[in-house]
């Protein structure tokens, strides 16, 4: 009843400059248009903009050889990347959808300063752990994540993130289940460390979010605007007959980011 009593004053009062009530209706039309494009620009437009695939995670995890795999289907020998690999990465061929891909160096000193560069186009991160050796590894692949998950920015624009288990053909190789499991414990013991250091400092914390929800320990269904994905992966061959390349799964979530 209010709504219609004010849309009625409205009609008098524009009646009353000489305005008839059906410009009132095309005007409305006019604005309920406007206010919904504005609307898809906030919470849909940046996304569609983002052609980024980012691929993290720590130095010799098996980024580099993913890399190659998705974009020309072969193995190649690679060393420790100190620079960004980068490509375009033919989604939908029939449609002529790309992605670009962009394989990011994982080594401590220059990790965050390529996130840095790279993180505005992210429509997705995969973050690629080696299965292998991740029992010795999951405090530093867990503080790597910690830094992504409380990125300022990365909390902004939330693009997909996929744990990509690789290098399941080793005997020794974790199941993503294992993984996410140690994953959420060790991230927070990472969280505890972090707080108690920035309560310590004044002004620290101005670039990043608190991991998760306070006064609950870490789970990642509480990250849930980054629609975290863990998944099992092998890019390269191994010496066993059954040890194939196996990037389906990856590849479909990849699929998923269009």
């Amino acid at each position: 009843m209010e709504i219609q009593s004010s849309l009625t004053a409205y009609k008098s009062l524009l009646e009353s400059y000489g305005i008839s009530g059906n410009l009132l209706g095309v005007f409305i039309s006019l604005l309920v248009v406007v206010v919904t494009a504005v609307l898809w620009k906030l919470f849909f437009g940046g996304k569609a903009q983002r052609t980024g695939v980012l691929l993290a995670g720590l130095s010799d995890s098996g980024k580099t050889i993913l890399f190659t795999q998705l974009i020309s289907g072969v193995v190649k020998e690679t060393h420790t990347s100190l620079k960004e690999n980068e490509a375009q990465y033919i989604v939908e061929p029939n449609q002529g959808k790309t992605l670009t891909v962009v394989d990011l160096p994982g080594h401590e000193a220059i990790r965050l300063q390529y996130l840095e560069k790279y993180k505005d186009n992210a429509r997705g991160i995969v973050f690629v752990v080696d299965s292998g050796s991740f029992q010795k590894n999951v405090k530093d692949v867990a503080e790597f994540l910690f830094q992504i998950f409380t990125d300022k920015q990365l909390n902004k624009i939330a693009p997909s993130i996929c744990i990509a288990c690789n290098k399941q053909d080793l005997f020794n190789s974790k199941t993503k289940t294992v993984i996410l499991n140690q994953l959420e414990k060790e991230l927070n013991t990472v969280r505890k460390t972090q707080s108690a250091a920035l309560s310590s400092t004044s002004g620290g914390g101005e670039d990043s979010v608190f991991l998760g929800r306070k006064e609950e320990d870490f789970q990642f269904s509480h990250l849930s605007k980054f629609k975290i994905e863990f998944l099992e992966c092998n890019a390269k061959p191994g010496l066993e007959e059954s040890a194939n390349v196996n990037l389906e799964e990856l590849k479909m979530w990849i699929s998923s980011l269009i």
